[in-house]
């Protein structure tokens, strides 16, 4: 037998013997007849849908299909004057220096954030050509692919262009703007700056009306009880029959003293006359004299405080009148400086929007950072594709 022979008959021993393991007969699988595209679809479809196609969109998108927006950036702090003393003789002084406003700066970032700052762009800026330039891309444009022309969509589209913050140490507010060409955004900026400003004007002269007309309110209600005061005591006179009780009184008071004055004279000249003539007939005289005196300084003792018509309660009613009077006069009086000092206030502003950085023109896009997000694709997709292989691999491991 030849080696060639020998070889064939080797050749069908091995073709006619069946394989067996352990005993039991193996069998050989047949060939996979779905092409070799589509095994490799289906060997690799985890890594090619949770991390290969994630970071090809990412880079799609990134690196070609979002247009390059550019920022302008400005910066502002609101201030108000500063009326605080930290001493009795600074006190008097008025102090000319501001401070921060931090409720008024609150009001103009939730302007700027508002629908009004939006009409405010579109009537002086053209928002809306702004926002649909033709360097711009699909998603960001306005009206684009998944935003119509509708005023919301519009505001929604503005609110993602725009950013503003305040730095709690020192009171400067951040406005960064971003747009497709880098005078929209310095334009866009000035515009907001200006709302801004004339909302600052609008709050002053809410503030002035307000001071002015609260100030003048007083001035005619002090006005009406300092006129009430004044007709209550005119009729007071009127009742009493005198301008003025307390002077009535002292010269009630004068008169008694010149009747004792009178009556002591009187008494001095009777004890000489019984002394020296006890018969003589001027003694009845002057008993009848210092009788008479008497008896009227009775009565105008009794004009004062001792009967119905006496003028010491009217005194009392008259002097509660008159500080009445003068209370309403200085209630009056100050209600007028407070008037003059709310006009000079008026006149000069209380609240200042101060311009720390004007917006400029970027000379480069800061918009998107496009390595920065394919990078973060990139790292989410890999710890996604990482996680499902560790949870399916941990499945298969639990079935067997």
């Amino acid at each position: 037998m030849n080696q060639g022979a020998t070889q064939d008959q080797v050749r069908d021993y091995v073709e006619l013997v069946p394989l067996r393991a352990r005993g039991a007969e193996l069998h050989v699988p047949a060939a996979d007849p779905r092409p070799a595209w589509r095994v490799f679809l289906g060997r690799h479809a985890l890594v090619l849908l949770t991390f290969v196609l994630p970071c090809l969109v990412g880079v799609l998108y990134f690196g070609l299909l979002t247009a390059d927006r550019y920022t302008s950036e400005a910066q502002f702090v609101v201030r108000s004057p500063n009326k605080t003393s930290v001493d009795q003789l600074s006190s008097m002084i008025k102090s000319t220096g501001t401070e921060r406003a931090s409720d008024e700066a609150g009001a103009v970032h939730q302007y700027v954030r508002s629908r009004d700052a939006v009409d405010l762009l579109v009537r002086q800026a053209d928002l809306r050509a702004i926002l649909s330039r033709p360097e711009g891309d699909p998603f960001w444009r306005f009206p684009g692919w998944f935003s119509r022309d509708l005023r919301e969509k519009l505001f929604d589209r503005y609110l993602s262009l725009i950013s503003i913050k305040q730095d709690s140490g020192t009171g400067i507010s951040t406005l960064v703007v971003q747009s497709f060409r880098p005078e929209d955004s310095v334009r866009m900026a000035q515009v907001l700056l200006e709302g801004s400003e004339a909302l600052i004007n609008r709050l002053n002269e809410r503030s002035r009306r307000d001071a002015i007309k609260a100030a003048e309110a007083e001035v005619e209600a002090a006005k009406e009880r300092a006129f009430e005061r004044r007709e209550e005591l005119t009729a007071f006179r009127t009742r009493a029959g005198t301008v003025d009780p307390a002077k009535t009184s002292q010269s009630l008071l004068e008169t008694i003293g010149k009747l004792s004055f009178e009556s002591a004279q009187a008494n001095a000249q009777l004890a000489e006359a019984q002394r020296s003539a006890p018969q003589g007939p001027q003694i009845a005289n002057l008993r009848n004299r210092i009788q008479a005196v008497e008896q009227q300084i009775v009565e105008e003792r009794r004009r004062i405080g001792g009967s119905a018509q006496a003028l010491a309660p009217v005194i009392a009613d008259y002097e509660r009148l008159v500080l009445e009077r003068e209370f309403a006069d200085r209630v009056l009086a100050s209600a007028l400086a407070s008037l003059e000092n709310a006009r000079l206030e008026s006149q000069r502003q209380q609240l200042y929007l101060e311009r720390v950085v004007e917006p400029h023109a970027a000379d480069y896009p800061s918009q998107p950072k496009r390595l920065f997000w394919i990078g973060i694709v990139m790292v989410l997709s890999f710890s996604t594709f990482v996680i499902l292989r560790a949870l399916i691999n941990n499945v298969r491991a639990h079935e067997h």
